[in-house]
């Protein structure tokens, strides 16, 4: 198999530490150990920027933006209008967020509406919507990526991200033994920056039940919080297959999620549909009692219907090289 381009040049905020910026980092880290040629373009391109220390250890290289023949330049859709300005390159998008490009956060309409229309004047959004995209190159991060795109009558590929660390052989195999201690703590934890209003109401109607912000805790104090705890929920909009809730499956909690974004169909979040609560109904908040109560009461049984959702994360890395050579061999 030989490489479609001389190189891949991959566009990331510069300066940023999300997942969406260690997505890139790793793509590009991967692309090169499958041997093709890949480096990081920091933007505003104007700018200097250094790789943030946690994703060094990915070891990419940093290139400035050039836009020659026989190369490809991904960016992320946060900044799909810089695809359009690509003259000789070819150009893609990684919608690894698909809701970072509508801006819809399901909360006030007219909020979501205000949000694209200021990134639409600031440049960050094309003149004739996302029609004015159907030539580039498109990746989707996700199924709801993907339907979302193929709504809008525009072509991609999957390429799906795998979760960092936590997905590595050595990693799950020294987890087995922690993961088989047995005891857990009655703990929801939960992500404070995805679906607050929710877990607000969620709180004052179980006040005696404990709930634990993740925040603030690095890789091995996150892993330390899941595998003490029986439950993470995640009532957020889901704008691709987000991480946490991966990352907590893998260390052997339960999940509970809403219906919005990804988290609504069953290839993204493949877990039973018990586990999935509308928070719009009249009976979310007797409903997601009885979920959590029973899991607290028969934690062994309810954590053996995760072991599909888990057996998939336990394949993304694999998968995701199958997607790699797919795209970018030949």
């Amino acid at each position: 198999m030989r490489n479609k381009y001389n190189k891949v040049l991959v566009a990331c905020p510069g300066g940023a530490m999300t997942a969406g910026p260690e997505a890139l980092h790793q793509l590009v880290s991967d692309l090169n150990r499958l041997g093709q040629s890949a480096e990081i373009i920091y933007f505003p391109f104007s700018s200097q920027f250094e790789t943030p220390t946690p994703y060094k250890k990915y070891g990419v290289s940093i290139a400035s933006y050039k836009d020659e023949s026989g190369d490809l330049l991904i960016f992320p859709e946060i900044v799909t209008t810089y695809a359009l300005k690509v003259k000789n390159a070819k150009a893609a998008i990684w919608w690894m967020s698909v809701n970072n490009y509508t801006c819809n956060r399901y909360g006030n309409p007219l909020r979501d509406k205000f949000r694209y229309f200021k990134n639409f004047l600031r440049g960050l959004r094309p003149w004739g919507g996302i029609k004015a995209l159907s030539h580039l190159q498109h990746f989707a991060q996700s199924y709801y990526a993907l339907d979302f795109l193929n709504s809008k009558k525009i072509d991609s590929a999957l390429l799906s991200d795998p979760i960092p660390v936590y997905t590595e052989k050595s990693y799950i195999e020294n987890l087995g033994p922690l993961l088989s201690r047995g005891h857990r703590d009655n703990v929801i934890l939960y992500n404070p920056k995805k679906g607050i209003k929710v877990v607000s109401s969620l709180k004052s109607a179980y006040p005696n039940w404990k709930f634990i912000a993740l925040e603030g805790f690095n890789r091995k104090e996150l892993a330390d919080k899941f595998i003490n705890s029986k439950v993470y929920i995640d009532f957020g909009h889901h704008p691709g297959k987000d991480r946490l809730p991966r990352e907590a499956a893998i260390h052997g909690c339960c999940v509970i999620t809403g219906l919005l974004g990804s988290a609504a169909n069953y290839l993204d979040v493949n877990i039973p549909p018990k586990y999935k609560i509308n928070q719009k109904s009249p009976d979310f908040i007797s409903e997601f009692g009885g979920v959590v109560k029973n899991i607290f009461e028969n934690f062994d049984s309810a954590n053996l219907d995760f072991s599909t959702y888990r057996n998939t994360i336990y394949n993304e890395q694999e998968l995701f090289d199958q997607q790699l050579k797919a795209i970018f061999k030949s």
